[in-house]
């Protein structure tokens, strides 16, 4: 007869057989349910962004703005589901407010460095109280993990996140979090990044294009993303650009405001009535409206409403929100127009701020903020470039620059004095004298045109070559306020007056602005006509400054757009008033 084990042996036996069997149904579940996974098995799937998408929208977790700030699973919104699939690794997105792009980013980035070994992340806020709110929200993610996806850290502190845990095999891998420091745009450039996620750049304090140009640098090769709402025509304009063209390997992504499905006013809806439509709210019948003419007008849809409803409407349908036979009167559209108009009724700036700050397409956003002396609308080519027509008069433009390989360039504009139109258009990088010599090859080629040169340091230097390749008659010169007292006195003849006269048109604050206000003018009504592409891309950067002056916003030229007002100024304020020239402007499609 076996000799029965003691209790306790029995008990140990017992509990052993017992944790057996709960591995076993941990290790069964394990391979249906993703909840079981361990770091390993996510680690060995991660090219998958589906597999991505389960462990961010299964595991991380965030404060709902939306819901009282509560703790919940992140969970893709159209945008972030967009976003996701779209990705290349170098992506910059203009957006509307609180369309969840941020959180998007933190938790993509932040997912990857905790599954993933030698990840370098660093998240780049624009103020210090964002700064402390990503920090915070980096914690909540950390802290909520479940245990068997929680790596070991060696560092966890406010700014820096660092993990080290052999047993999951996530090493060396960290999150840090810091804006921008004025006077220190240049840190970061020594470092490596695998990760970079710049929000709001247009909001860093100091120089951001110098700070983000130091990041992008230490990101070679790595996982950049670029996020911001629109404001002006600065550095976040530039690079958005080249993504819409597919340069510098960025990708451009634009978001509407229309994408957030919570920007709506459940129960409005369209009413008709004697050939107008009414927007009514969800509380209001049509007879109730039509009873008080002051809210009988304001609920009318304007020509303008009108067509953001069938954008908005295009949208629906593309994501299946509404019927694909709907108008764009049914009341899934009425209720986005209704958030619409409550929304520019609330905002202090009405519908100017509601542009910039809920755009509807990625012009007017920029526009609006970057106060541009000729706005992006009116900058297009309507004309094509013409070779010399014989008998035609025409002016040249010049603005002169040293010619350094890294320095500024000097521009040559051609104008048509008959027709308005932009000729010609060049810039390059010449000396002074050297750029006289094909001032003077367009001179004679363009019918001995007029040359017109900005009278500055190296405008005199070019003026001075100029004069011995071609005669005086063709370079122009400036009557001064007091010659042209002279001529009005009869003290001077005109022809004496010009003999006096300084070559080159000297600038000065009054002129120079003039020069714009012109050059603006004439381009919106049409009595200028623009033949190329590369100076209406350059005139999108060019706005006035709080000064009152004008110029090109940092790390972008104005030469092109400052020779082209000089002949401009010089073809309607002078030329025609002193010499009596016929200056007919004719723009049309007419190439």
């Amino acid at each position: 007869m076996a000799k029965k084990k003691p209790a306790a042996e029995q008990s140990l036996e017992r509990m052993k057989a017992a944790n057996d069997r709960i591995r076993t149904r941990v290790s069964a579940k394990s391979e249906t349910d993703i909840s079981f996974k361990p770091l390993g098995w996510w680690r060995e799937n991660w090219h998958s962004k589906d597999v991505q998408k389960q462990f961010i929208e299964n595991f991380i977790y965030i404060r709902d703005a939306f819901d009282e700030n509560k703790l919940t699973l992140l969970k893709f919104n159209d945008i972030q589901n967009h976003l996701h699939f779209n990705c290349t690794g170098k992506d910059i997105v203009i957006k509307s407010r609180r369309q969840g792009l941020s959180t998007f980013f933190k938790a993509r980035f932040f997912a990857k460095t905790v599954v993933m070994s030698g990840r370098n992340f660093r998240e780049v806020p624009h103020d210090p109280d964002t700064e402390a709110q990503f920090r915070a929200d980096f914690r909540v993610m950390y802290e909520n993990l479940p245990p068997h996806l929680k790596p070991q850290t060696k560092y966890y502190s406010e700014d820096l996140i660092e993990f080290k845990d052999a047993a999951k095999g996530t090493i060396n891998s960290r999150v840090s979090t810091a804006s921008v420091q004025p006077g220190h745009e240049g840190k970061g450039r020594g470092q490596t990044i695998t990760d970079l996620h710049l929000t709001e750049p247009p909001f860093w304090r100091g120089d951001a294009k110098k700070a983000a140009t130091s990041l992008l640098e230490a990101a070679q090769g790595g996982d950049v993303a670029v996020e911001s709402t629109p404001f002006g025509i600065d550095w976040t304009h530039q690079v958005y650009n080249q993504g819409k063209k597919g340069e510098a390997g960025w990708k451009s992504f634009f978001f509407e405001w229309w994408w957030k499905r919570e920007y709506r006013v459940e129960g409005a809806k369209f009413g008709y009535a004697k050939g107008v439509y009414f927007l009514l709210k969800p509380d209001e019948s049509l007879k109730e409206v039509q009873r008080n003419a002051s809210r009988l007008d304001a609920a009318k849809v304007d020509d303008d409403e009108q067509k953001t409803c069938e954008l908005i409407l295009a949208h629906l349908k593309s994501k299946n929100y509404a019927p694909q036979n709907a108008t764009w009167v049914c009341r899934e559209v009425a209720e986005y127009l209704a958030w619409r108009r409550a929304k520019i009724e609330e905002l202090a700036g009405g519908l100017q701020q509601f542009k910039v700050e809920y755009p509807e397409n990625d012009r007017d956003c920029f526009e609006q903020t970057g106060r541009p002396v000729i706005q992006a609308r009116y900058l297009k080519v309507s004309c094509d470039a013409q070779e010399p027509v014989e008998g035609r008069e025409y002016l040249i433009g010049a603005d002169t620059s040293l010619g350094l390989e890294h320095g500024d360039y000097s521009a040559i504009e051609i104008l048509d004095l008959l027709t308005g139109r932009q000729v010609f258009s060049e810039q390059l990088k010449r000396s002074p004298d050297l750029l006289a010599h094909r001032l003077a090859e367009l001179s004679d080629r363009y019918n001995w045109a007029m040359v017109v040169v900005e009278r500055n340091n190296t405008g005199i230097a070019a003026i001075r070559e100029l004069q011995k390749l071609i005669g005086e008659e063709r370079i122009f010169k400036y009557l001064d306020r007091r010659l042209q007292r002279a001529v009005e006195d009869a003290i001077l003849t005109i022809d004496e007056a010009m003999d006096k006269a300084e070559f080159g048109l000297p600038t000065t604050g009054a002129n120079k602005g003039e020069m714009a206000v012109f050059l603006e003018q004439a381009v919106r009504t049409g009595e200028l006509g623009l033949s190329n592409r590369e100076w209406c891309e350059q005139a999108k950067t060019v706005v006035w400054f709080d000064n009152g002056k004008w110029g090109a916003l940092s790390g972008y030229h104005d030469d092109r757009f400052m020779a082209l007002a000089i002949a401009n100024y010089v073809r309607m304020q002078l030329i025609g008033q002193r010499q009596g020239l016929e200056v007919l402007p004719v723009v049309g499609d007419a190439r």
